[in-house]
Formats: structure tokens, sequence, C-alpha cells
């Protein structure tokens, strides 16, 4: 009898090991934004996400949802922030606290988690700039975005090419250029520009000013290799995608790296 308590008990911690070993871990935030062949706004959260070191789920990527109003759809029919007010994506569910919250709007999105992750800056003056180049480089997307998509909004910049054209050129050639001077001017006064754009540290400003570059390149790819203004951003994109996490993300399929227009 005492051998073959021994043998049950022996089964019964194999088992529970087993089933210890392949459980699942909830994630610790999910990311809801539209699943697609394109980096969009939902990218610079992944790799900021990846940063954290946490565990997150990219819930329309992974579910195949697309566009607006059926990512918000599908956030509601999930029920995980029932009478939260929503708006469009990108959204973070953050479900480290209960209730879980959503966190929308771009800039906000990406100090909450900066905040909570160290990724922020050390003082209110460096978290006040960090939000400063986010919130900038976000007034940038918008512009571009317009540009890109000058006829209707929410249709692909395919099907509105050739109606396009003269408003990227005319963004191209008086509104971008304010934009990429003051980034580099950011820059320029860390250090003379030889680290990270704010502090000692890789922030979250740093992940949204490579996310800008890496659309900057891919929808203007030309322009971009001619900008000759921009020789500090131009090194901190080289720098960056050499810092440990970054390259990490880049490597793996978490990330979307199709910048195909609109800067983002």
């Amino acid at each position: 009898k005492l051998i073959l308590l021994d043998s049950l008990l022996q089964e019964t911690f194999a088992i529970l090991n087993q089933m210890a070993g392949s459980s699942v871990e909830c994630p610790s935030y999910k990311l809801y934004y539209h699943f697609g062949e394109f980096a969009g706004r939902g990218e610079p959260v992944r790799m900021l996400l990846h940063l954290t070191g946490t565990v997150w789920e990219d819930s329309c990527r992974e579910k195949q949802v697309c566009g607006p109003a059926a990512v918000k759809q599908h956030l509601v029919e999930c029920g995980e922030v029932r009478g939260q007010p929503l708006l469009f994506p990108p959204t973070l569910v953050d479900h480290t606290i209960s209730p879980p919250i959503a966190i929308t709007q771009l800039p906000c999105i990406m100090q909450y988690l900066g905040e909570k992750h160290g990724l922020a800056g050390n003082s209110l003056q460096d978290r006040t700039r960090a939000l400063q180049i986010t919130m900038t480089w976000n007034d940038l997307l918008t512009e571009a975005m317009n540009a890109f998509h000058p006829i209707k909004l929410n249709e692909s910049y395919q099907s509105q090419k050739a109606e396009a054209q003269p408003y990227i050129e005319k963004f191209l050639a008086s509104r971008l250029s304010p934009f990429l001077q003051f980034f580099e001017d950011n820059l320029r006064i860390n250090d003379g520009g030889r680290g990270f754009m704010i502090g000692s540290s890789l922030l979250f400003a740093d992940v949204a000013i490579l996310n800008m570059l890496r659309g900057y390149r891919g929808s203007a790819s030309q322009h971009f290799q001619d900008n000759q203004e921009i020789p500090l951003l131009k090194a901190l994109e080289t720098r960056l995608k050499e810092e440990p996490g970054i390259k990490s993300f880049l490597g793996s399929d978490r990330t979307v790296n199709k910048f195909l227009d609109s800067f983002c």
C-alpha cells in the first residue's frame, strides 16, 4: 500500500509540474491597433512594450481585426474596460491593475508606459521634455497623414496616390523642416547630440524619434537620403538600432517593419 501511495504521489507531482511548466502567463498589457501590413501608430507602442520586459498581447494583430470601428467594437465586446470612454486606436489596456484601464492617444500611452517602467526621465524637466518631443512627433504624424490622404483620411494612400502627390510635395518642401529642426535642436542641447534625446539613458522620447525616422525613411526615402540638415538625428537612428532592447525587438516577430507612407 505504501509503495502504491508513493507511486500515486510521484505521478501527481509529475502532472502538477507539467501543468506548471506549460501554463501561459497572462499578459500585463494588451495593445489594440489595426491588423495590417503597415507599422502605423501601433509600432512605437510595440517597441516600448518590448522594452518594458513585460508580457503583452497584440490583440487585433493576433485576431486580424482591421479598421478603427472594428478595433473599437472588438475592445467593447471583450468587456475588459466596460463603461470606459474609448476613441480611436491605438488603445492600451493595462491589466496590472484592477479593474483594467484603457489609455488612448499615442503620446499618453507612451508617457504612461515610460512612467511605469523607468523610461520617462529622472526629473520633472526631463519628463516634460520627453512628452513635448513625443507630442510634437504626433503633430508631425497628423500633418503627414493629411498630406498622404488628402481626399479620404480613412482610405489607403494607394487609392488616392495621384491626388496626394502635390500635397506630399508641399509637406516635404515646407512643413517637414521645422519639425525636424526642432528634434535636431533638442538632440544637440543634450551633450552635443552624442547620446540620447534626453539625459543619459533610453527614454520613450527616443522610441518616438526612432519611429519617426523609420517612417520618414520609408515614406520619402530619396528625400531622407538627400537631407543634410539632420546629421545628429541620422546618427542617433544608427545608435538606437544597436541598443540591445531595440535590436532584440527589431529582430523579433513582434515588429511590423513596414513604413509605406504617412511617416508611420
